[in-house]
C-alpha cells in the first residue's frame, strides 16, 4: 500500500477516475479523472470524460497538466496511474511530454491516498455510499 508519508509533496502525482458509478450531464454518462499530489492529496483539478469515448482528450489532459503545473511551477518527478485505467495511455503520454517518470500500480494500492477522495466525492457529490 501507498501511503501519503511515503512521498514529499510535488514529487509524485497520481492521475485517477474518482467516480465508482458513472456521472450523468444531460442524460450522457461520464467518468471524472483527477491530477492529484500523492503527499498531500491537493486536487489539482479535473476532467470529464464521456463514457462512450472511453479515456479523457489529450487537450483536455494537457490544460489539467498545465493547470498542475501553474499550481506549483514546477513539475513532479513521477506519475502514478492504476494499470487498469482505461486512461491510462492519455495520462502517460502527457507525463512523458513533460518529462515526468511514470509508474503503473493496482488501484487498491493507492486506496490509503485517494479512499477520502473518492469516499468524499460520493457522498458529496452523488449523494450516497458507495
Amino acid at each position: 500500500m501507498l501511503t501519503p508519508d511515503q512521498f514529499r509533496v510535488n514529487d509524485v502525482w497520481i492521475a485517477i477516475r474518482v467516480n465508482e458509478d458513472f456521472l450523468f450531464v444531460k442524460e450522457e454518462p461520464y467518468d471524472m479523472y483527477v491530477l492529484m499530489d500523492a503527499a498531500s492529496a491537493y486536487v489539482f483539478g479535473h476532467v470529464l470524460s464521456r463514457v462512450v469515448d472511453e479515456a479523457p482528450l489529450e487537450k483536455d489532459v494537457e490544460t489539467l497538466f498545465t493547470k498542475a503545473w501553474s499550481a506549483k511551477c514546477q513539475w513532479a518527478k513521477k506519475l502514478i496511474v492504476p494499470e487498469d485505467s482505461i486512461a491510462k495511455d492519455v495520462f502517460m503520454s502527457q507525463a512523458e511530454k513533460n518529462g515526468l517518470a511514470f509508474d503503473t500500480v493496482q488501484v487498491s494500492e493507492l486506496s490509503p491516498i485517494v479512499g477520502p477522495l473518492k469516499e468524499l466525492f460520493a457522498t458529496g457529490f452523488i449523494g450516497n455510499t458507495t
